[in-house]
């Protein structure tokens, strides 16, 4: 595959770029969920999981801006059952219980449509972490119920799988990524950082050579390019909150809140022409802030 315009790639972990290449609803996109699912679950070479719908399809009117939007992939998959994805950025310290709550979610909306227990399809959600959580060396962890004491398994109506994608890198750094790991070549497409070896990976084998395809379509799609760059500015204001503690970040808005109110009063009482030391016994704004105000007003 040859790229001659000279573009700006998007990377795919950034969750509006991951959804635009696996959730969009479309049939390439469908064919790449299918893909990439085969190989989560090691589905034996020559044969395949069935055809995947997608429930929530992305729509250029989705939230992006909204530091907690959650741009998940909900699927159902004929024969199999329902699937959730989440590319995660952040390390908001409750992965753990999230995934949980959304495959319990899953579960509460199949009875919602008038289904008897019985009729409850499996369960799985598959969690993209861009951080370590677990104390285990496996990047890819999956999670089922079983019996304390015989290890019987759980009927298999449910799965948790978390792919830890620093770990991978690490490994990958070190060539301890067996060859035949079918999730590397998706986990090296979804950690690139580097644009001038997007070519050479499509090159490597067709089924990324198709998700390569998609990216360059997102990236040379002007408006989702806009999206995608507000949606990394929201989760770098996330990890901004984080950094400063999330009860600090809080007090912090709260205190921002307070302050833009006081302004506001400030005004509709230099409108209606109250005295200025007045105001600022009333707001307790200090008297360069209300004059600032009143210039404001003025211009």
């Amino acid at each position: 595959m040859v790229y001659k315009l000279p573009i700006f790639w998007l990377k795919p972990k950034n969750d509006f770029v991951f959804k635009f290449i696996f959730g969009r609803g479309t049939k390439q996109s469908n064919k790449l969920l299918l893909a990439l699912l085969n190989d989560v679950f090691n589905v034996p070479k020559g044969l395949s999981l069935g055809t995947v719908e997608i429930t929530n399809p992305l729509t250029f009117q989705t939230n992006v801006t909204d530091q907690y939007a959650i741009l998940d992939i909900r699927a159902k998959v004929a024969g199999f059952g329902h699937v959730n994805l989440e590319m995660q950025r952040v390390n908001q310290r409750n992965i753990d219980k999230r995934s949980l709550y959304y495959r319990a979610k899953l579960f509460e909306e199949q009875l919602d449509k008038g289904n008897e227990y019985r009729d409850l399809k499996k369960v799985v959600t598959i969690n993209f972490l861009d951080f370590s959580y677990f104390t285990t060396d496996m990047y890819h962890s999956c999670y089922r119920l079983m019996e304390k004491r015989t290890f019987e398994p759980y009927p298999d109506l449910l799965q948790l799988h978390f792919i830890e994608m620093p770990k991978f890198v690490r490994q990958d750094k070190e060539n301890l990524i067996h060859p035949n790991d079918r999730m590397a070549k998706w986990i090296r497409f979804l950690t690139n950082e580097d644009d001038a070896r997007w070519e050479e990976m499509a090159n490597q084998d067709p089924i990324i050579e198709n998700a390569v395809d998609m990216l360059r379509t997102v990236s040379m799609d002007r408006e989702a390019r806009m999206l995608a760059e507000a949606r990394e500015k929201a989760l770098k204001d996330i990890n901004s909150i984080r950094g400063e503690g999330i009860e600090e970040g809080i007090k912090k808005g709260i205190e921002k809140g307070i302050k833009e109110g006081k302004r506001e009063d400030a005004k509709m009482m230099l409108m209606e022409g109250l005295d200025l030391h007045l105001i600022i016994k009333i707001t307790g704004l200090t008297e360069s802030e209300v004059l600032e105000l009143k210039d404001e007003l003025k211009r």
